[in-house]
């Protein structure tokens, strides 16, 4: 037996998980927890206890990485975890080999693939033991907690590498952080950079050397027999096979004097920044306790992970020195000088980030209008909304003056923007659920509370006061959209917009999408339209997506949505219930609803990115990537942009509400645009039709008409509006669009009609002298985009 699992039940993931759900506390979890890394780390530390710790690093690396920077390549089951759990074991020596026995002579290479199981059955372990505590606790944030502790566990590299870049020359060539960088950690970011780059060039060096040298020799001597192989030849071919892929530890090693013999950086600085990065090996903590912390508390080598011998040599682990953690290595320094912590938040890392937020937004919004970093007032916590509306006196005395960071305004579609940038603590990202409720209060609750404040003085006055003789109309608003944009990456914390809900962190009713400062940045880049971006705020927070859809990474989702498939069918009754004209919910309907509204985790979507960003690693005689777009039916694709090129008045949300739709209505709409213009041709008449779309996302009405070139433009426009006023008046849509074509299919005429008005005789007498059909005989709804089937996660990302 290994504590309550049988041996024969090892690697089987139902009988790993069950030696923990039968467990009444915490304590007797980790218990068991405990027992089964002390018999896991017993026999790893038999299996390489006579190997060069360097040896067994790089061994790993070579088995969990790809051999090549290709991103279309990756290691079978790979990990960057199961490296960091054997170099634990490893540092609890007291040095690099403490073995007499001769380095040639040991096998580390043989070992590997045990190794690489047992340190996988361990993270599978400290997974199941996150699950089996949340369990067990009634906080509402227990769940999250869990799932965000694994994902800091469990993936690596969180970032494209471009875009890291820049994100973080943003921050660490900002005047203010280079400073603080010298002062408290005694060097610069570039030579972070410098040191990172070094090492990187000189570690792909040795191997490219070492492949070419081994490839030489085969090429030169192919005719001959391996026994006949001249002895001097010989020799230096196994010499550099056992340097390549047996014994790889000294090709593995660098150290700051070669680093300063290859670039601008001095040997001083070069080892400052090293030992920064760096473990050291020590036999006073036990392997069984190195492993257990890193499984259940702070896993150091995401801040730390290179190993040094103490004499001058250090290797890789899983990432390199400052990536994805050079930020948390200075916060961590700051936090013990109060002043240069403010200065560092108020004039680098909040500014800087906010700056990054606006021209991510910027690019793919191109916004009419837009107030960056502005103040506006609010109202006193006495006083109600109306009191600070456009006939307010006495701003001073009704309302206090608060600041926020973006509001967007595009056509007749407001972007409210808010970004925080204070990092989640270490004790929030190893599981501490109720540190992680005050960090999540404190950036995504602050942050809604600040955006829903602006959003319901909109929606109420129409308009908000900059100062008191700037009043700032938005009487022309119909749709409020709120962005939270976080500097940390949080992972499932910000995808599970549901669970954020449920625990009160964010509005129940049209949540703010949160989203991190690096997937901002991918997404806004990867969309081609400013409808494809709104269409996204809509799917990822007023739709049934924020409640059923999961995932550990918001790219995973936002890749799902390009291929056309994050969506959730409306409940047809509460459809029915908002827009009483539409027809009533069948069995059908609902059963539709039932099959789709299910609990999904959607798994690793990223590769075509991931080939996408790394396509300059990809070589010239392959096929290129294609850049990741939205799946649209090709016919549509030509009116949608006819639309948003013209930029009248509703060309935003008429393209989005196109969008919305499935492959097969957006191929009927153009099919019914095709059939008028036919009809035109063959008779020389007018001819029009209408599509309805209801949903809980609004009701748009769309009208499309074709006038014959002998006809008046003006008139036939004409003629279209009244029969949108008209019918958009008895639907009680919220929303028209009038699409006026000519015979060859060009858009010549664009008409939005929006908010109609609840009772007006006129209309009425209008609608019977028409003979519009009644309600409730209109068309049924059209078809949504199929459930895909569900979904289980992978642990590695981008790896």
């Amino acid at each position: 037996m290994l504590g309550n699992l049988d041996t024969e039940d090892i690697g089987d993931p139902a009988a790993e998980i069950s030696i923990f759900f039968s467990c009444d506390s915490i304590a007797e979890i980790r218990s068991i927890l405990r027992e089964q890394v002390e018999i896991e780390v017993a026999t790893i530390s038999d299996l390489i206890v006579d190997a060069d710790a360097f040896d067994v690093i790089e061994l790993m690396r070579m088995r969990e990485f790809p051999p090549i920077s290709d991103p279309r390549v990756t290691a079978p089951d790979g990990s960057a975890l199961a490296i960091e759990i054997v170099a634990a074991v490893l540092l609890s020596r007291h040095c690099r080999k403490p073995s007499s026995l001769p380095r040639r002579e040991t096998r580390p290479h043989e070992q590997i693939e045990e190794l690489h199981s047992r340190v996988k059955r361990l993270a599978r372990l400290a997974i199941y033991r996150q699950i089996a505590e949340a369990r067990l606790s009634d906080h509402p944030l227990a769940q999250m907690a869990a799932e965000y502790q694994a994902a800091v566990l469990n993936i690596r590299n969180l970032q494209y590498d471009h875009i890291r870049d820049d994100l973080e020359h943003r921050l660490f060539r900002h005047p203010v952080v280079e400073n603080l960088m010298k002062q408290h950690l005694g060097y610069g970011y570039d030579d972070v950079l410098r040191t990172r780059q070094a090492l990187q060039k000189l570690s792909s060096g040795r191997m490219t050397a070492l492949r070419d040298e081994t490839g030489d020799i085969m090429l030169r001597h192919q005719h001959l027999a391996p026994e006949d192989m001249p002895a001097d030849v010989a020799a230096q071919f196994v010499d550099a096979m056992i340097q390549f892929m047996f014994l790889p530890g000294e090709r593995a090693t660098i150290k700051a004097s070669e680093i300063a013999a290859g670039g601008p950086v001095t040997e001083e600085v070069a080892t400052t920044v090293l030992n920064s990065y760096s473990q050291t090996f020590d036999d006073s903590i036990s392997a069984g306790t190195r492993v257990f912390d890193l499984l259940t508390g702070t896993n150091p080598f995401l801040t730390t992970p290179l190993l040094s011998d103490g004499a001058g040599g250090y290797a890789a682990t899983a990432n390199d020195p400052g990536l994805d953690s050079l930020r948390r290595i200075l916060e961590r320094t700051l936090t013990s000088t109060q002043p240069d912590m403010r200065r560092y938040d108020q004039r680098a890392r909040q500014p800087v980030s906010e700056s990054a937020a606006v021209e991510f937004i910027e690019r793919v919004l191109t916004p009419t209008s837009q107030h960056v970093g502005f103040f506006y007032h609010a109202p006193k916590q006495n006083q109600i909304l109306q009191d600070v509306d456009a006939q307010c006196t006495e701003l001073n005395r009704v309302a206090d003056r608060v600041e926020g960071d973006g509001l967007f305004l595009v056509d007749d579609v407001a972007i409210i923007v808010e970004v925080k940038a204070k990092s989640i603590a270490a004790q929030a990202r190893r599981g501490d659920v109720r540190r992680l409720e005050s960090d999540l209060k404190a950036t995504i609750g602050d942050a809604n509370h600040q955006a829903l404040r602006l959003q319901r003085l909109i929606e109420t006055n129409d308009g908000i006061w900059l100062d008191k003789d700037s009043w700032l109309d938005l009487s022309h608003v119909r749709e409020i959209r709120s962005i939270i944009v976080l500097l940390d990456d949080v992972g499932p914390l910000g995808t599970a917009i549901g669970a954020l809900q449920a625990a009160g962190l964010l509005a129940e009713q049209r949540p703010p999408w949160v989203v991190s400062l690096h997937d901002l940045a991918v997404i806004t880049e990867i969309c081609d339209r400013p409808s494809e971006f709104l269409l996204y705020l809509r799917r990822r927070t007023d739709s049934g997506v924020a409640t059923y859809y999961r995932s550990a990474d918001e790219l995973d989702l936002f890749m799902l949505f390009l291929d056309g498939n994050l969506y959730v069918e409306n409940d047809p009754d509460e459809v029915n219930r908002a827009h009483p004209s539409t027809p009533p919910a069948t069995t059908r309907d609902r059963r539709r609803h039932r099959e789709d509204a299910v609990k999904t985790m959607v798994a690793d979507q990223c590769q075509p990115l991931d080939e996408w960003f790394a396509r300059d690693q990809i070589p010239d005689s392959e096929p290129r990537p294609v850049k990741p777009t939205f799946n649209t039916a090709n016919a549509i694709v030509p009116i949608i942009d006819a639309i948003e090129a013209r930029k009248e008045p509703g060309w935003l949300r008429c393209a989005t509400d196109f969008l919305a739709l499935a492959g097969e209505t957006q191929t009927k709409l153009a099919k019914a645009v095709n059939e008028c213009c036919r009809r035109t041709k063959s008779d020389g008449m007018y001819h029009d039709c209408i599509m309805s779309f209801a949903g809980l996302w609004g009701h748009p009405v769309l009208f499309i008409a074709v006038t014959p070139a002998s006809t008046d433009v003006a008139a036939s426009s004409a003629r279209l509006a009244q029969y949108m006023r008209a019918k958009t008046y008895q639907l009680q849509a919220d929303r028209a669009y009038g699409l006026l074509f000519d015979a060859t299919g060009q858009l010549i005429k664009f008409d939005y009609q929006t908010k109609p008005p609840v009772t007006d005789p006129e209309l009425d007498r209008l609608i019977g002298v028409m003979n519009l059909q009644p309600v409730g005989r209109a068309s049924r709804r059209p078809k949504q985009p199929a459930r895909r089937p569900t979904k289980r996660p992978r642990r590695k990302k981008r790896r």
